[in-house]
């Protein structure tokens, strides 16, 4: 009765094992990217690869702020309109986007 019950425990850990074993392979080919060689270059077929950032584009249009200040007006790879502006505080540089001349533009 012993060997009986010792073969049944035997027979469930190596049915957990193997569905753990399964489980943890469909999650690592989940994350697979499959690359191509081309000579030297390699080239990565995924579709979960970053996407380059697009430059922006700028237009022949300035933006006067209400402080006197005119900037030129940038518009991204979607459409959107922004200038860039500099922070008194830090220095640093940021997009503000403008939706009003967006839209202007747009018409």
């Amino acid at each position: 009765m012993a060997k009986k019950n010792l073969s049944c425990i035997w027979g469930f850990i190596f049915t957990i094992l193997a569905f753990a074993l399964m489980f943890f392979a469909a999650i690592l080919q989940g994350h697979a990217q499959s690359v191509t060689r081309q000579g030297n270059t390699f080239i990565q077929d995924s579709s979960k690869t970053r996407k380059v950032k697009d430059t922006p584009t700028l237009t022949k249009y300035t933006y006067k702020t209400s402080d006197g200040k005119t900037y030129p007006i940038y518009m991204s790879s979607t459409g959107k309109c922004f200038i860039i502006r500099t922070s008194s505080k830090t220095g640093k540089q940021y997009k503000q986007y403008l939706p009003e001349v967006t839209k202007a533009l747009s018409k």
